[in-house]
């Protein structure tokens, strides 16, 4: 579920984002084309005619009065120097200059103060003003309630007004339905918040995908979710033909409604596409919740997989389930490299990315440069970002440098490590495993491990060793098989009395399997044995 408190903050961020690209270009509006007629049962807008664009797209805007423009002249001047301040505010605080960037909330007040006393000359008169005359002074007003009075009300009643003047210019006219529509749904005015922004979708002669999300967090938050989801799949349809990208918290209103309408199969594609443009580990949860669901373990083994070399595991069970996934799966030496990395890694941070923009400059005083002609001078600046890694435990990148690694050397861990290893044929690095094993272990299963590794790699006296080891000190799940093993080793050092003896055990088992193998080793043992002694009599015969 989307939390109510976080679509809100959305909402006002559209607004914030809406207000500075309207810092230079008051008035301006720029959206992404597309015409689509629709069913508003299903929830989607109806939408503006080809007539009615043609209308707005050939209405010209009238002229100010002269005594109003010189006004409007000042207002726009003002709000020109403040926006200006306002970015090299920002530059400062980058920099951590929070002294000299309080000093420009100081200039910035005052300008505003200048600004809203020449307002002040058009709203004492306002009644006398000509039509587009008042919905200009509504449209200035409204931006600096909402930009620098932080008074939403206020704003929302200016360009309600606005909207009311016959006059007024349409193309701002038609921004503010946008912008009533998410003041009326930033204070959670549903009805209002959709009847406007309807009437923007019906007079607009450009349609975008951000308002059909807009639209759609609306519904949603009035658990409209079938509508919602409509909409939100109309806005990735324009989204996927105009070229432009489908933001993150676009991604998770839409999977948001395909968990209400429990489409869990549907939601996959979308979670696969948000992990390709956004690879954080939620979505890695989401999505391997959804795998395990519809019963597909392969893709759940690769996209933990995936999880782990885009280094976003953070939990002891994700490293344990992952390598164990791999070596059922037959993949051991990435079974091992697994649960080494969570051996000896904790959570941390690595440049993953660089951003480069343009950028403004200020001087020594704190001011935008600017050049000759007055206009603010940008250069190219690049920021570092930082993703999850893996990081040695205790180093500088680490999140804590007092964590732990993902994984203790606990049995459990150490199993998984070592019989990984050994898939994998890394057997001495297996053996210092199981080594390590053993000594928080009560039983003699890992010597019985070291034991068959070093006979495996013709280590025979060593192996004996071993194997003796782990008998002795007992409580063996197969303690047949290990006789076996140790009977094999002294045979083929010809220790043939002390195999006879070991094999002659095995034979006792309660295991088939064991019983069998044991009496056939007995009798070539015997054998063998006969065949040597013969051996030597002849060599002692022909010296």
């Amino acid at each position: 579920m989307v939390d109510r408190y976080q679509l809100k903050m959305y909402h006002i961020n559209l607004l914030l984002n809406w207000m500075n690209d309207m810092r230079f270009l008051l008035g301006l509006i720029i959206l992404i084309s597309f015409d689509f007629r629709a069913d508003e049962r299903d929830g989607l807008p109806e939408l503006a005619t080809e007539e009615q664009k043609r209308e707005l797209q050939s209405r010209r805007s009238k002229v100010l009065t002269a005594s109003t423009a010189r006004r409007v002249q000042k207002i726009v001047e003002g709000l020109d120097e403040a926006g200006q301040l306002e970015e090299a505010k920002t530059l400062l605080l980058k920099d951590k200059k929070t002294a000299e960037a309080n000093l420009k909330d100081k200039q910035i007040d005052a300008v505003i103060k200048e600004t809203d006393a020449e307002l002040a000359q058009l709203r004492n008169r306002v009644s006398s003003l000509n039509s587009y005359d008042r919905s200009m002074f509504y449209y200035y007003q409204a931006y600096v309630n909402l930009a620098y009075k932080d008074n939403l009300v206020g704003a929302r009643n200016d360009y309600l007004n606005l909207i009311k003047e016959k006059d007024a210019q349409p193309r701002i006219k038609l921004s503010s339905y946008y912008t009533i529509s998410q003041l009326y749904l930033s204070d959670e005015d549903f009805d209002n918040g959709i009847k406007y922004l309807k009437l923007w979708f019906k007079t607009t002669d450009e349609v975008t995908a951000q308002a059909y999300v807009l639209l759609g967090q609306a519904y949603f938050l009035q658990d409209q979710f079938q509508k919602a989801y409509n909409v939100m799949m109309e806005a990735k349809r324009i989204s996927n033909e105009t070229g432009t990208t489908f933001r993150e918290n676009w991604y998770s209103i839409l999977l948001a409604t395909m968990g209400e309408l429990n489409l869990k199969k549907e939601q996959v594609p979308y979670y696969e596409e948000v992990l390709e443009l956004y690879p954080k580990k939620r979505y890695f949860v989401n999505l391997a919740g959804l795998y395990n669901e519809l019963d597909r373990s392969r893709d759940y083994t690769s996209l933990l997989k995936t999880a782990f070399q885009k280094e976003l595991l953070d939990k002891s069970t994700e490293f344990q389930s992952l390598s164990q996934m791999l070596l059922a799966a037959g993949n051991p030496y990435w079974a091992a490299e697994v649960m080494l990395t969570g051996m000896t890694s904790v959570a941390g941070q690595k440049v993953i990315d660089q951003e480069c923009a343009l950028g403004k400059v200020l001087d020594e005083d704190g001011n935008l440069v600017v050049d000759k002609d007055g206009i603010p001078v940008e250069e190219m600046t690049c920021l570092d970002i930082l993703g999850p890694a893996f990081v040695k435990a205790g180093s500088a990148e680490a999140l804590d440098r007092d964590a732990a690694p993902f994984l203790d050397e606990s049995e459990r861990n150490l199993t998984i490590l070592a019989e990984s290893l050994r898939a994998a044929q890394e057997r001495e690095a297996a053996v210092d495993v199981y080594r390590k094993l053993d000594k928080v272990i009560s039983n003699g299963e890992a010597l019985i491990a070291i034991g068959n590794l070093l006979y495996l790699d013709n280590n025979i006296s060593e192996a004996i060793e071993a194997i003796n080891k782990g008998i002795k000190k007992g409580n063996l799940k197969n303690p047949g098989f290990a006789q076996l093993t140790l009977g094999q080793a002294l045979f083929e050092l010809q220790r043939f009395d002390e195999a006879r003896d070991v094999f002659t055990k095995a034979s006792q088992s309660k295991k088939d399997a064991v019983k069998k193998s044991a009496r056939a080793w007995l009798q070539y043992t015997d054998s063998e044995q006969q065949r040597v002694k013969n051996l030597n009599l002849r060599r002692e015969s022909i010296s």
